[in-house]
């Protein structure tokens, strides 16, 4: 994302012009004028008034434009803010220096030309005086803008460095998924070798489509690329477990098209499995379902092994932190004493990600 900045030489021309107004306004007013004794400050009585209207408003308008782009442009780089106040405040009394020199010998040519070298002091104080003004309002002014933007930069920077984080943990999260996926095949892969040929035939098969799934590195997946992928990696499960693992999927085709975190059904499906007692008497059931909320529910019927196994809900917190990283979204888990659900929200893919 990148940062609008207003610290322009458009910007210094509007605001150059607005300083101007501001100034050569009220010299026509009548309240001005009374206070005045009817004379205008900077209008000269022996000149048309029209030549020193320009040349006010000239003057002012110079100057402070002048001012703004040396604060937006030169010194709009420079962040650390000893150095920018001693910039700014060298450049400025430097500028105004020069320009009302510049001022003073324009003011002799156009209104005392015929004895430019009588020019007093009292001129040029005043030429000083009234610029050193004008820079007060154009430093307060470029200020304030200043320290808007720099409040956005470090805000984007904060964002941006937040977000770099948060993807640094999400990709340590979904790392901790492969590894533990490949010891579990490979286990069941060793205990079929010496037993089926045809089955183990079949399983590396299964096994070489679910890894390669495993092996993409999208952040996010379709329901639907979730549920082709948990097709096979269910099969492999089966090839082990043959009529005593049920799986059964009840999916509204309207929702095939909403994401989710990659491989929360083979993280869920594998809890269950891990957790649970798996034999012809005690068939395990694994139902996936949508509901109208928008929700991916998991269940099985709950019986648990008398030993519970080690590293027991590790892969619902993974789940749950990478829902939370990805979308602020957290999951739900349910348990009774006949069944354990856990809940996922699905996600339309026109929403932001992280």
């Amino acid at each position: 994302m990148q940062q609008k900045s207003y610290m322009n030489w458009q910007t210094s021309l509007w605001l150059a012009a607005f300083v101007t107004l501001m100034y050569v306004l009220p010299l026509f007013s009548p309240l001005y004028l009374k206070m005045m004794g009817g004379e205008m400050f900077g209008f000269v009585g022996s000149s048309p008034q029209y030549i020193s209207l320009l040349y006010s408003a000239g003057s002012f308008f110079g100057l402070t434009f002048l001012l703004f782009i040396y604060d937006f442009r030169i010194l709009k780089s420079i962040y650390t803010t000893a150095k920018r106040n001693l910039y700014l405040i060298g450049g400025v009394l430097l500028i105004t220096l020069l320009f009302s020199t510049v001022q003073l010998m324009l003011y002799g040519c156009l209104f005392i030309s015929e004895n430019a070298g009588s020019l007093s002091w009292n001129i040029f104080g005043a030429i000083v005086l009234n610029n050193v003004s004008l820079a007060l309002i154009a430093i307060f002014v470029s200020y304030i803008i200043y320290l808007s933007e720099r409040r956005q930069h470090l805000a984007l920077q904060y964002e941006a460095l937040k977000v770099e984080n948060m993807q640094i943990r999400y990709q340590a999260l979904k790392s901790q998924v492969d590894p533990h996926f490949l010891f579990n095949t490979m286990s069941i892969l060793d205990s079929l070798v010496d037993e089926d040929k045809q089955r183990t035939h079949e399983y590396i098969q299964r096994f070489s489509s679910v890894y390669r799934y495993i092996l993409q590195t999208k952040e996010t997946a379709s329901l639907d690329e979730e549920l082709r992928f948990t097709d096979d990696y269910f099969g492999l499960l089966q090839v082990r477990y043959g009529e005593c693992l049920q799986f059964k999927t009840e999916i509204s085709p309207v929702f095939r098209n909403y994401s989710v975190v990659p491989l929360s059904l083979q993280i869920l499906i594998e809890n269950a499995v891990k957790h649970n007692v798996i034999s012809r008497q005690h068939p395990l059931y694994i139902t996936v379902r949508t509901t109208d909320d928008c929700e991916l529910v998991v269940s099985n019927n709950y019986q648990p092994k008398s030993m519970p196994s080690a590293g027991a809900g590790i892969g619902l917190a993974n789940l749950s932190e990478r829902y939370m990283l990805k979308w602020q979204k957290d999951i739900t888990i349910e348990q009774t004493e006949e069944e354990f659900k856990v809940t996922l929200p699905l996600v339309f893919k026109s929403a932001k990600t992280v």
